[in-house]
């Protein structure tokens, strides 16, 4: 899909700073012309700058970046509404955990109260601290290059003794039979953590994501109690989580 081989671009630039139109088009395996669409979108966005052949990556703060906060694509809107309706189930002096993902880089962008925050996301962490009322604390762990997720056993170990109110999740993928699902083992494992830490789990998904289906299953749903996600939510599935006891949000 054209959104993801534009948060792809995105990484790559971050990372090296700049890149030419000849370079990402080798990296990602597609034609020039099809890179040279991808950072026209981008640009008129002010997410990259183009010059002579090149593209470079901008030099600002994540937390001055607000389109940092979601994949370029259809589900940007949603995004944004998901992580406002999440924002508001958070109440002054709980303490949270934020998995890693463009939804919950959403919330974060939203959140307005006290708390103390923990987290595997280095966007999220750069976001967060810049708000006075947050107190957040981050991982250890593995920088996964594609995601800048934290991962690996250190990243578990630092959930060991944290009693948050709430952990706000991620998945690739969210099927009713198969559950919350993702295509990474170290990040599986690292959501099991979060969710032993937390008395309460929420579930942020937008509609696209629903009723797919990725090799590792980290939970079902016996464990989540609240799914944010948005209108286009077909009524079967919700009918079907409210028979198992999840509460479900839709983000308008």
């Amino acid at each position: 899909m054209s959104s993801d081989r534009q948060e792809e671009i995105r990484f790559l630039l971050q990372e090296h700073g700049h890149l030419t139109v000849t370079e990402l088009a080798q990296r990602l395996n597609v034609s020039e012309m099809t890179i040279r669409r991808d950072l026209k979108t981008l640009a008129s966005m002010g997410l990259v700058q183009r010059e002579h052949g090149k593209a470079i990556y901008p030099n600002n703060q994540v937390s001055t970046d607000p389109l940092f906060l979601t994949r370029l694509g259809e589900a940007e809107r949603e995004k944004t509404l998901i992580g406002r309706a999440a924002a508001e189930l958070i109440n002054d002096g709980e303490s949270i955990i934020l998995d890693a993902g463009t939804t919950t880089l959403a919330l974060a962008q939203a959140l307005t109260k006290t708390t103390v925050a923990i987290t595997n996301s280095l966007p999220i962490a750069s976001v967060l601290g810049s708000k006075e009322k947050v107190t957040t604390l981050i991982t250890g762990g593995e920088v996964r290059g594609t995601t800048f997720a934290l991962v690996g056993p250190m990243t578990r170990s630092s959930f060991a003794g944290f009693n948050a109110d709430k952990v706000f999740l991620a998945a690739t993928g969210v099927s009713i039979e198969k559950g919350l699902s993702t295509t990474s083992m170290l990040e599986s494992e690292v959501k099991q953590a979060m969710i032993k830490a937390a008395k309460k789990v929420i579930l942020l998904a937008h509609s696209a994501k629903l009723g797919q289906v990725y090799y590792h299953t980290f939970a079902n749903w016996d464990v989540v109690d609240i799914l944010i996600t948005d209108s286009r939510l077909p009524k079967g599935m919700q009918e079907e989580l409210t028979k198992v006891g999840v509460h479900v949000i839709i983000a308008e």
